[in-house]
């Protein structure tokens, strides 16, 4: 599916594929859009395709349904509304007999890149996103229930987040329907580790070819969701821990190998991304933005993002004022803060406290800047670091590291297991938009 305005009203344009089990018989394809789930009410819209005998299953061009300006909703975090989608497969005929039906829902929206800011619906937004890695004490990276996935996006909702970024993981198709109906935007990403320090830039083969077949698929299947509004195929990608291995957009091993090697091998990592990159924009018929990778190095980018972990807020403002390297090639893309903070507070959880040699958290590099020990002190940071981004205007928004505690790395904003660590208002008060500054003071509240 793929929705955008036509004049007064909206277009909604379907790409149906069918299998016929007898190709010499016409089929025939009712799609019918209603202004609710429940696909009782008038319709708003319907038409008809016909799959005439001995041609292919996939309509020719697409299926229009035209949306006159009255029936108009469109989805946004303030409003998600969904339409009802009733699909109906007959066989041609004097009895039309009825093949299959399948009830969905359709959302009106578009996202896109306009200079250095995100639009949704033609409207600017400020991204306040939360890290999500999709961990649970009951089952790690499988969800307990539908109701554990409702909890993470509604609890992240109210603390104040528009969004999240679905950290290393294809999350279950129930989340994103969730986040559909709950209005969240997210950041639909892949677990691409592919090994230590090395490996983030010697990439096999066999590596390349899994991840590129996978996330085709991850695309394929997950096209039609409103909530996800940005790909993200690559985290970190490029050498572990290191800006000073490289130099420049791309980068390079500045003292491993030889240089017709070092040459070889960064030529054949920027190759990968960047066919990535084109796969999924030729795979978005809505025309997402492709964020390349997460922080670090960035080839073929729609957002510019870097992770930073300073601990000390005064100096995470000013590397904020000034990031140099990790604006190095930059051509106007929105400016994004990936991951930070990372503040932790260890006060248990399902496995009790940590052992004496695991670190909580990201410890820094002085002593203002080691893990905090109480809630007053944690909060305090928490707060310094985020109002640091709200006041460089130049950012389009932030991704905190991370909602939940997860296992050993107690850095989240609540526990392991969802029980709270700090006070509700306190966290409100920081992540909800009001400490937004200049252009973007109101934005995307």
């Amino acid at each position: 599916m793929t929705a955008q305005p036509d004049g007064s009203g909206w277009s909604l344009h379907l790409f149906p594929e069918i299998c016929r089990e007898d190709p010499a018989r016409a089929a025939v394809l009712d799609a019918t859009l209603y202004h609710t789930r429940a696909c009782v009410d008038p319709p708003v819209a319907s038409t008809r395709c016909t799959f005439p005998p001995g041609e292919g299953d996939s309509a020719s061009s697409a299926v229009c349904l035209s949306i006159p300006p009255e029936a108009v909703q469109l989805w946004s975090p303030q409003r998600p509304h969904l339409y009802g989608l009733k699909l109906s497969l007959r066989a041609a005929g004097d009895d039309e007999q009825e093949v299959d039906e399948v009830i969905s829902y359709a959302a009106l929206r578009t996202i896109h890149i306009h200079k250095d800011q995100i639009l949704l619906n033609g409207e600017a937004q400020y991204l306040r996103l939360v890290l999500d890695q999709g961990y649970y004490p009951e089952g790690l990276w499988t969800a307990p229930s539908v109701e554990a996935l409702r909890r993470d996006i509604e609890l992240a909702r109210e603390i104040g987040f528009n969004g999240a970024r679905l950290h290393q993981k294809v999350f279950e198709p129930l989340y994103f329907s969730l986040a559909d109906e709950l209005g969240f935007m997210v950041f639909c990403e892949f677990p691409d580790w592919n090994g230590g320090c090395s490996n983030r830039w010697e990439v096999s083969d066999e590596y390349q070819d899994l991840l590129t077949s996978e996330w085709k698929r991850t695309v394929k299947d997950l096209h039609n969701h409103p909530s996800i509004c940005c790909w993200g195929p690559f985290n970190e990608f490029g050498p572990k821990n290191g800006w000073h291995h490289h130099r420049g957009v791309g980068g390079g091993f500045q003292h491993r190998y030889d240089a017709e090697t070092r040459r070889r091998k960064v030529e054949k990592h920027r190759s990968f991304v960047r066919r990535v990159v084109q796969q999924t924009r030729q795979l978005d018929l809505q025309k997402r933005p492709v964020h390349d990778s997460s922080g670090w190095i960035h080839i073929d980018t729609d957002l510019w993002s870097f992770h930073d972990y300073e601990q000390r807020p005064k100096q995470f403002s000013d590397r904020l004022a000034m990031p140099q390297h990790l604006v190095e090639g930059r051509q106007g893309e929105p400016l994004f803060v990936a991951e930070y903070a990372g503040v932790a507070l260890d006060l248990g959880g399902p496995y009790g406290l940590n052992p004496s040699h695991l670190l909580a958290g990201y410890a820094g590099r002085s002593k203002e800047g080691q893990l905090p020990t109480d809630m007053e002190e944690a909060l305090k940071r928490i707060s310094g670091l985020t109002q640091a981004i709200y006041n460089a205007e130049d950012y389009t928004g932030f991704c905190c590291t991370q909602l939940y505690d997860v296992e050993y790395e107690k850095n989240g904003l609540v526990r392991y297991d969802r029980q709270r660590k700090f006070p509700l208002a306190s966290l409100q008060q920081i992540f909800d938009g009001r400490w937004q500054k200049g252009r973007w003071q109101g934005a995307a509240p």
